[in-house]
């Protein structure tokens, strides 16, 4: 059986001795945890039971066992908490034995301090079963539904071949094992901190310009090629831009790096687009001391790459607050200007100390070019 640490992964040993382990964990998988640093609003409190119940930065609710007494805060809904949260999972990369989806959960008391968690912190299992709806073998991905019908995409931390998922095929089922999010610290914030900053706009500008010249360096390297498969949810009225719904059901706008008039492209047309966006994040605690963005669009004076002359490119530069860090997964949770929270992936040549100055709460600088469609198929009907 091969048993692999995906997403977050958590866990200790959590049971006695060397007598096995609960929920399905062996040892050696209880032996890794991922604590992670996130600023939330506070739903529900339950002190005597020591449970929490939070909407995080992107809006979802999540219940929480909390490792500390709860009394003393005083919480009511409506607070602002700052967490570190330690949450894990284990998928067996091969089929389950087991013919359908099930869950199983137990409760247990630490016995003794096993890394961050304390004695006598209760602590959840859980063990089952999960469906493989999507697999990716180029990035090392798949996505599971759960029991209880939730979509969870995972990312294989210790990949270690070509194709960790050969077992494995769409309509698998497969085994987990998990412990659930439980609340190592929980610091109340001041009320100032509710308050969302005053975004800061520049009028946007047009100009042509070569990119070589006008575009940084920095930028350049960081652009990244994609293609995308959805939905059109709508076409702009001067043609310069488009709204596309992804299979999951997000929304993104992009620039159009081509005549949208002549391509005849209407609200409903499924299509692919071929994509290019770039995004740069300093990863030090900005000057700045509340969120503001600016916004310049040029036009293109020669190609870059696929992006043909006289494509209009949106770049902005502004200010964003950091509401999550992951530092074990190399992820970090951004709350833009506009309110958005953008989940990045830190680069693994700056892994070693990318994060070690960040906290959650701190600004941070980021310059970004909108994404940029410059080619789009149009897809049959029925096709994915």
């Amino acid at each position: 059986m091969r048993g692999w640490m995906l997403t977050a992964v958590l866990g200790a040993s959590l049971t006695l001795p060397a007598v096995g382990a609960r929920a399905g964990f062996s040892p050696e998988q209880l032996a890794g945890h991922e604590v992670t640093e996130i600023q939330a609003t506070v739903t529900t409190v339950i002190p005597d039971e020591k449970v929490l119940e939070i909407e995080d930065p992107q809006g979802h609710t999540e219940v929480l066992t909390v490792g500390t007494d709860l009394t003393p805060l005083a919480l009511q809904a409506g607070d602002r908490v700052k967490l570190s949260i330690l949450d894990g999972l284990v998928v067996d990369l091969e089929p389950s034995e087991e013919q359908e989806l099930s869950f199983n959960r137990e409760d247990i008391i630490l016995p003794m301090d096993m890394g961050q968690m304390k004695k006598g912190m209760r602590v959840a299992l859980a063990s089952g079963t999960a469906r493989v709806i999507r697999i990716d073998r180029q990035d090392h991905s798949i996505s599971l539904m759960g029991p209880l019908g939730g979509i969870h995409n995972l990312d294989v931390l210790n990949a270690q071949g070509s194709d960790d998922f050969a077992d494995l095929k769409t309509g698998d089922l497969v085994d987990f094992r998990l412990i659930q999010p439980m609340a190592l610290s929980v610091r109340k914030l001041p009320a100032s901190s509710r308050t969302k900053a005053p975004v800061v706009a520049a009028p946007t500008s047009v100009r042509t310009v070569r990119p070589s010249a006008s575009l940084k360096a920095e930028l350049l390297e960081s652009f990244e090629f994609a293609h995308l498969n959805g939905t059109i949810t709508q076409v702009m009225e001067d043609g310069q831009a488009f709204e596309l719904r992804g299979p999951e059901g997000h929304t993104i706008t992009f620039s159009a790096g081509l005549d949208l008039g002549r391509t005849g492209l209407r609200k409903g047309d499924q299509v692919g687009v071929d994509v290019l966006e770039g995004l740069v994040v300093d990863l030090l605690p900005a000057s700045a001391t509340q969120l503001a963005v600016t916004r310049e669009t040029v036009i293109l004076g020669s190609p870059f790459g696929p992006v043909p002359k006289g494509t209009r490119v949106t770049m902005a530069t502004g200010t964003a607050e950091v509401v999550r860090i992951a530092r074990k997964d190399h992820t970090i949770s951004l709350r833009g200007p506009d309110g958005h929270v953008h989940n990045l992936d830190v680069r693994r040549a700056l892994e070693q100390e990318a994060l070690a100055s960040l906290q959650v709460g701190d600004l941070v600088d980021f310059r970004l070019i909108q994404p940029i469609a410059y080619a789009i198929q149009r897809q049959a009907i029925g096709r994915g």
